[in-house]
This record gives structure tokens, C-alpha cells and sequence, in this order.
């Protein structure tokens, strides 16, 4: 036997505790492993890690009614690699941003590292996101240092890559303030006044006619949809409507296919009020027949029909084999982006914008 060969077992035999524990922290700390081993991290809410951040510096801010932002595309990034839904707190003071953190309300501040306020801070970990560009550290509770270690790890990686690179330039704006939006569009008073008609809230519209039209009153789809709310003649025809050329008629038409698909819905007493906005914003976007065939589609599979998770998850196009026949209906990708990308927008306006 190789005497060497046996040195070298017995070497990592006794160590063998060192090289476990080594093995398991590189696994650990590993961004693509946080989400599989939440458990040992500590976060506010299980599937999310919140952000507490101000408009300060271009980190967080609208225009043209969407988000955007250097800090919260850093987030988006991020989250998107751990497998972490982010979550997105505005608070534009300092000292009750880092509030949010001490009182467990958040898991990350992103603050100024110039600030004085932050300087002698105890029982917390600062993580440098940006040494070159922005002037923004994040902030992480001691609690997680596995997490902070994890994102300057990330870090070093991210900043290297020609995405970083892009967003540097894109923004580019370090000293320069993005001042709090004072409206989302310019029909944000009457989007207030018929959202009010079937009790819906303006923001959520908002949300809905900037995913439908990005607010451009002349956009006109390939199925002839057309206007803020991208309505079809023959939509406008069935609610009983003879007009949608003007941007008040075209909105209060779209209202009116919302209360028609809410009270098409509330017909289900099982469907909570949270379930049944997602599907009807599913419905806007597919219509209610496509809805009800997934739902029983769902049913069948043993997934809750009344979740619209659920349903995405049951009805997704199939990949198709020899085995096997291809769905004849299937949830596309693009009301599955349509309803997520509106309830998530919708999220930050509120984040700007009261009721």
C-alpha cells in the first residue's frame, strides 16, 4: 500500500469535520442555495427578503408610470439569483429606514454610506453593493451574516459582467435626485373617477391601463384593441357601448368590463377577494371562458381551482413528446406575465401614492 496514500486518508479523516463544515458553508452561502435553505437564514418573510430604500440618488423611482431605478434593479438582479420574491419598503428617512430594520420589519436598508447617522451603528453588517458608482451601502441585521457574506460575494461577480456595466451608464446619475412623482400619468383623475364607480382602487387601474398601453391613448393592438384601456369594437358592442374613441369613454369602458368580470366571479362564493382581482385581470386579458376551462382543468389535476397560483401552475403549455398529446388549451405566457407584472407594479404605486 502507498504510504503516502495512507498519510493522506488518515489526514482527512481527522480533519474530517473541518472539511464537512467547509463543504457545508460554501454550500450555504452559495447565491442559487439561499431559497433552498431558507431555513437558516433569518428573514421577515419566508419566500421574500424586503428592502427598505429612499428615492435618494436614483435608487427608486417612476417614470412614464413604470419602475425604475439603479438601486432597485440591483434588487430585482439579486433576488432574482437567490430565488427570492423582493419586497420593496419607500421610506425616505434615514433614521426609520434603519428603524425597519431593528424592528424586524425589513431585511435589508439600503442607506448612504456618507451618512454620520450610520457610521457607529452596532449589531449590524454593511454591505458595499457599489464601491465605484453608487454612494449606497446595504445594511444587514448581525443576525444574517451569512446573508451579508452572500451578497458581497454576488457582488463581486455582478460587477465584473457587461449587465453592470449597462446599468452603470444607464444610470449614471450619483449627486443627482429623483424627485418624488407627483402623479403616475395625466389620467390619474379619471382613473380615480371610475375606479371609485365599482370600488376598485385607482392605483390598481393605473397599474392595469400601463400594462395595457404604457398610457400612449392611440395604441392600437393586431386584434384591433384600442385606446388607454385597449378596448376591441366588439367588447364596447357586448357592455353596450357605442363609443371608445375618447380617452374618459375608452376608460369608462374598461371599468365597465371589470365590474362585468367581478360580478362574473363573485358568482363563486369560494374565491376570495385577493384570488378574484388576479382573476379577473386574467379574464381582461384572455376572457372568462379561457379562465373557467383552466380552473376545471386545475380541479382535475388535484390543484385548488380557486388559487390563481394554482392555475398557472396546472395549466402551463406542456412539453410535448412522442408519449404524450399536447394540450389543447394551455395558460399563456402572456397573461401569466400580464397578471403578475400588474400586481407587482401596482405594489410600488402604492409605495408613492396614497388612496
Amino acid at each position: 500500500m502507498n504510504p503516502y496514500k495512507t498519510f493522506i486518508h488518515r489526514l482527512i479523516w481527522r480533519r474530517k469535520n473541518t472539511v464537512l463544515l467547509f463543504v457545508v458553508c460554501c454550500m450555504l452561502l452559495h447565491p442559487k442555495k439561499i431559497a433552498d435553505n431558507s431555513a437558516l437564514f433569518y428573514f421577515v418573510k419566508p419566500d421574500c427578503l424586503v428592502f427598505a430604500l429612499g428615492t435618494d440618488n436614483g435608487a427608486y423611482f417612476l417614470k412614464n408610470g413604470q419602475v425604475a431605478g439603479y438601486q432597485f434593479e440591483l434588487i430585482n438582479k439579486y433576488c432574482k439569483t437567490i430565488d427570492l420574491k423582493p419586497v420593496f419598503i419607500l421610506e425616505e428617512d434615514m433614521n426609520k429606514r434603519l428603524n425597519l430594520l431593528f424592528s424586524n420589519d425589513a431585511d435589508i436598508v439600503v442607506c448612504d454610506k456618507k451618512t454620520d447617522s450610520i457610521i457607529n451603528l452596532k449589531n449590524i453588517n454593511y454591505v458595499y453593493t457599489d464601491k465605484n458608482f453608487s454612494q449606497a451601502i446595504w445594511v444587514v441585521s448581525d443576525k444574517n451574516n451569512g446573508l451579508a457574506r452572500n451578497i458581497n460575494s454576488w457582488m463581486e461577480t455582478y460587477i465584473e459582467t457587461k449587465d453592470y456595466k449597462l446599468s452603470t451608464v444607464k444610470y449614471n446619475i450619483a449627486g443627482k435626485a429623483n424627485p418624488r412623482p407627483t402623479y403616475i400619468s395625466e389620467y390619474d383623475e379619471l382613473i380615480k373617477k371610475y375606479s371609485a364607480t365599482i370600488d376598485w382602487d385607482w392605483r390598481l387601474i393605473a397599474s392595469l391601463i400601463c400594462q395595457e398601453s404604457q398610457f400612449l391613448s392611440d395604441a392600437k393592438s393586431n386584434k384591433d384593441a384600442m385606446g388607454l384601456m385597449q378596448i376591441r369594437p366588439q367588447t364596447a358592442t357586448f357592455l353596450g357601448l357605442d363609443s371608445i374613441n375618447s380617452n374618459e369613454k375608452n376608460i369608462a369602458a374598461g371599468i365597465k368590463l371589470i365590474k362585468f368580470l367581478e360580478n362574473y366571479f363573485a358568482q363563486d362564493s369560494t374565491l376570495t377577494e385577493t384570488e378574484r382581482i388576479k382573476f379577473v385581470l386574467a379574464a381582461y386579458n384572455s376572457g372568462h371562458g379561457k379562465i373557467d376551462i383552466f380552473r376545471k382543468n386545475t380541479a382535475q389535476k388535484g390543484l385548488n381551482p380557486n388559487i390563481w397560483s394554482d392555475v398557472e401552475n396546472a395549466n402551463r403549455r406542456e412539453k410535448s413528446n412522442k408519449s404524450s398529446v399536447q394540450q389543447k388549451y394551455f395558460l399563456s405566457a402572456e397573461t401569466i406575465s400580464f397578471v403578475r407584472e400588474i400586481i407587482e407594479r401596482y405594489e410600488h404605486y402604492k409605495n408613492f401614492f396614497a388612496q
